[in-house]
This record gives C-alpha cells, sequence and structure tokens, in this order.
C-alpha cells in the first residue's frame, strides 16, 4: 500500500514570495501536512498549529534549540506538542540529545538562563563533540557527569530566580 503526503520545502534557498506561499499552503486546512526546513524555519514565523515537531539535526547552541521549539510552541497552541529527536547512536546528535534532554530538560518546558547554561557548558561539550568526531566512541562517563553537572546548574539558576523575583514582589 502507498501513502500519499503532500510535503512542502521552506528554505534560504527560495524567495520570500515562494517562503510565503509554502507557508500558507502548509497552515491551510487542506494544505501541506508536512513542511520541511532548514534553520530559516525557527525565525519569524508561527506554526501553533503544528503539533509534532522532528529535529533531524541539533544546533549546538539551546537557544537555537529553544527558537525552533517556540514556533511551534506560541499562544493558540492547543495541543501537547510532540517532539521527536532521531539520532544516530555514538554520533553527536547522541551526545547534543542526551544533554538537552537529561542535562536541561529543555524538550520538556523552557529553560531559564538557557545563554548561561551553554557560556558554562560550552568547552567541556565541545571537547566531548570533538573527541566524537575524532572518530572516539563517546566518552559516556564524561557525558554522565556534564549532564549531572548541567542539571545541578540548571537547578541553582531556577533558585537565583524565583529568590529574585521574590525580593522583586517584596520590594514592590
Amino acid at each position: 500500500s502507498h501513502i500519499s503526503v503532500a510535503v512542502v520545502r521552506f528554505d534560504e534557498t527560495m524567495s520570500l514570495l515562494q517562503r510565503d506561499r509554502n507557508a500558507a499552503w502548509f497552515s491551510s486546512e487542506k494544505g501541506a501536512q508536512v513542511l520541511i526546513c532548514s534553520e530559516i524555519g525557527s525565525e519569524g514565523r508561527n506554526f501553533q498549529f503544528v503539533h509534532n515537531l522532528f529535529l533531524f539535526d541539533l544546533p549546538i547552541n539551546p537557544e537555537l534549540l529553544e527558537q525552533r521549539i517556540g514556533r511551534i510552541d506560541r499562544i493558540g497552541q492547543k495541543n501537547d506538542i510532540q517532539i521527536h529527536v532521531p539520532y544516530i547512536l555514538g554520533s553527536v546528535y547522541e551526545i547534543l540529545a542526551k544533554w538537552f534532554m537529561h542535562g536541561m530538560n529543555i524538550f520538556e518546558k523552557n529553560v531559564d538562563g538557557v545563554h548561561l547554561v551553554y557560556k558554562n557548558f560550552e568547552k567541556p561539550l565541545m571537547d566531548l563533540i570533538g573527541q566524537t568526531c575524532q572518530g572516539h566512541v563517546i566518552d559516556t562517563d564524561g557525558l554522565d557527569q556534564l549532564i549531572q553537572k548541567t542539571n545541578a546548574f540548571v537547578l541553582q539558576i531556577n533558585e537565583q530566580l524565583v529568590r529574585d523575583k521574590n525580593v522583586l514582589l517584596e520590594m514592590n
């Protein structure tokens, strides 16, 4: 049996007019069911009618990941968003997926201070990625330590933000 699915593309090689047309066709009720886009899809367009996001690549910077998710996690979203992150075992994407998922829990909720998290852990993350790119097996102990330290740092930032918020509320 065959499945027929209308697919539309959205990338920087297209004119602005063509991107507008493709976005409109994707957003129409009888339009395309799948939108395949490059990083340009994470900027400026809102797709709050979408509730499945497949990330076939992951950016190293979590701020870019939040931008991607933010295109569909908007006011007007009526469904729970399902984020799908396929990756090849032993690849850089496995490192990123696990760091984002277990270290920051970024697929479940917005992370306050995500830029601080990235700035704080960029070097050890890049070291792990560099080792893997050179053909080494993923340093699972190193990845586990990075995840634990990241998780503790995220909790620390959240506690600090709550304290700061309470101080502001008292001042007000």
